[in-house]
């Protein structure tokens, strides 16, 4: 049986109507879920930059951080796609997504 296409409600783009919940496709609800996880990576990555450029000794530790939130996302990912070529592809887009948020500085 196949499936209706979809607008997603977010981006607009055609998609089947079983891969849609809450009229979003999965790349919007991927972005949605990441979007506290990629706002703590960029938190800390500046972090890591600050303190190695004053000569921190904890670096080290601020990075063994960045991983964690990495491996949080992972998890978050596969949570949500079942097919893991997808979750990797996924994964490496959020995490190209949080790399160019670090040096963008949130307005107050």
């Amino acid at each position: 049986m196949s499936s209706i296409l979809v607008f997603c409600r977010d981006c607009g783009k055609q998609v089947p109507s079983s891969e849609t919940q809450d009229q979003l496709c999965l790349d919007c609800r991927v972005r949605r879920s990441m979007a506290e996880l990629r706002d703590e990576h960029a938190r800390l990555w500046r972090k890591r930059e600050r303190y190695r450029s004053h000569n921190g000794s904890n670096v080290a530790q601020i990075s063994r951080q960045i991983a964690r939130v990495e491996d949080r996302m992972a998890s978050r990912i596969r949570e949500m796609v079942s097919n893991e070529r997808r979750a990797g592809e996924l994964l490496q887009r959020e995490l190209e997504a949080a790399r160019g948020q670090r040096y963008t500085i949130k307005g107050v």
